[in-house]
């Protein structure tokens, strides 16, 4: 077994045990023979202890689609704890869904001090469906008084 391959499987060794850097190192070393299953395993670790930038670069390294679903749920997470800026950073890199954005929302009114936060992500999440139509108030009669 050539010395590269011998990398990966001591790799895969580190990573059953939890050393998630020294896995990543030689993961990255020998990129070209890592197998999407040992990408997947080692970004689903990394999520685990909330190493998002590591998460995406194992992916893009390993050609592996984002754990979209699990990176959803450490979002929902931050939520129910008001850490609402992480919330935002996970729903955007795994594009959360309507409802989700919708709850954030209604976490921020929550919160003083927030609002302008809160009309951004309606703007840029919502669109054009959270819209409100608004019915133009009727005119008014002015007297003239002397």
């Amino acid at each position: 077994m050539p010395a590269s391959h011998s990398e990966v499987v001591v790799a895969r060794r580190y990573l059953d045990r939890g050393f998630l850097d020294a896995a990543m190192r030689l993961f990255v070393r020998n990129a070209h023979l890592v197998a999407a299953a040992d990408w997947s395993r080692l970004a689903e670790r990394l999520l685990e202890r909330r190493r998002i930038v590591e998460v995406v670069r194992v992916c893009e390294l390993g050609g592996v689609p984002l754990p979209r679903e699990s990176i959803l749920a450490t979002g929902d997470a931050s939520l129910r704890r008001r850490d609402v800026d992480a919330a935002i950073h996970l729903y955007e890199l795994a594009e959360a869904d309507r409802e989700r954005w919708t709850d954030l929302v209604d976490v921020l009114t929550a919160l003083p001090g927030r609002e302008r936060q809160a009309v951004e992500i309606v703007e840029r999440h919502l669109g054009g469906e959270a819209r409100i139509e608004v019915q133009p108030a009727p005119p008014r009669l002015v007297t003239a008084v002397k």
